[in-house]
């Protein structure tokens, strides 16, 4: 599970970080000071959990909320603040609670312990996918860090294919849209692919990119991911999906409205 505590003040920050450290463990937690790289760390991985300071500098932390969900609509937010005159805006932002400051282990455990959005694990997979806001790849339940955002774009665009080949010419169309697809660009692409399978084998996944004459392509058979979950018609998966998919990536607008049509006949 993935944590973010923001507060522009010190000691509750560490308070929290004190809290969470007792009661979540096992959980990686990313402590943020300001706004600016609240979002900068929710851009870069899936966040699970927030707790936010209302009272700060540049934007408060019903504006935070905001943008958090745009990035993950199923992110649980849970104020933390010594006041209460903000209460209606969490009930419609649908947070999931309200710490009163100073915080406590005990009341964090709660909070923890009673999520809106309940996290869940795969189905005993090492490797889970997260496309439903933006994409994420997790193995042994921690998020795998890219060194190259292109590597990442191109996993992705794997994802999307659902296990068909893509081909070379393609990737390059996906990562330069209109640009020819020269000498130069086909040796960028192979350090993009090489970059993408040593962060895999950093991780020991060996098998996730597969090569054929085509191209290359996802094995579909050893991950868990939210979209296959919406396409095979899994609840819960379907129930999380609030109309946005790898929000980073305009190609992927076109899989949003698949998603969409999808969806219409599901609940017919």
């Amino acid at each position: 599970m993935n944590i973010l505590a923001v507060d522009d003040e010190y000691y509750a920050l560490e308070l929290m970080k004190e809290a969470l450290t007792e009661v979540a463990g096992g959980s990686t937690v990313y402590l943020c000071r300001d706004v600016h790289s609240a979002l900068q760390t929710a851009y870069e991985h899936r966040i699970d959990v927030a707790f936010l300071d209302i009272h700060m500098p540049e934007k408060n932390g019903v504006e935070l909320a905001r943008d958090l969900k745009a990035l993950n609509p199923r992110v649980n937010i849970v104020f933390a603040t010594g006041f209460s005159e903000y209460m209606k805006e969490g009930i419609d932002l649908r947070m999931s609670g309200y710490l009163l400051k100073p915080v406590t282990p005990e009341a964090v455990r709660t909070e923890l312990e009673n999520l809106r959005n309940p996290i869940e694990w795969n189905n005993g997979k090492r490797i889970k996918i997260l496309t439903f806001g933006n994409f994420d790849l997790f193995v042994d339940g921690a998020p795998v860090k890219f060194e190259r955002k292109q590597a990442k774009e191109i996993l992705a665009y794997l994802v999307d294919k659902r296990g068909t080949s893509a081909t070379y010419p393609e990737l390059a169309a996906v990562l330069w849209e209109d640009e020819e697809y020269d000498r130069t660009k086909q040796k960028n692409l192979q350090v993009y692919i090489a970059s993408l399978v040593k962060t895999l084998h950093s991780v020991e996944v060996k098998d996730l990119i597969l090569k054929n004459r085509q191209g290359i392509l996802l094995n579909t058979r050893i991950v868990d991911c939210d979209y296959y979950r919406f396409l095979e018609g899994d609840v819960r998966a379907i129930n999380s999906f609030t109309g946005q998919y790898m929000s980073a990536y305009s190609w992927a607008e076109f899989t949003v409205g698949y998603l969409e049509n999808q969806l219409q006949k599901l609940t017919k």
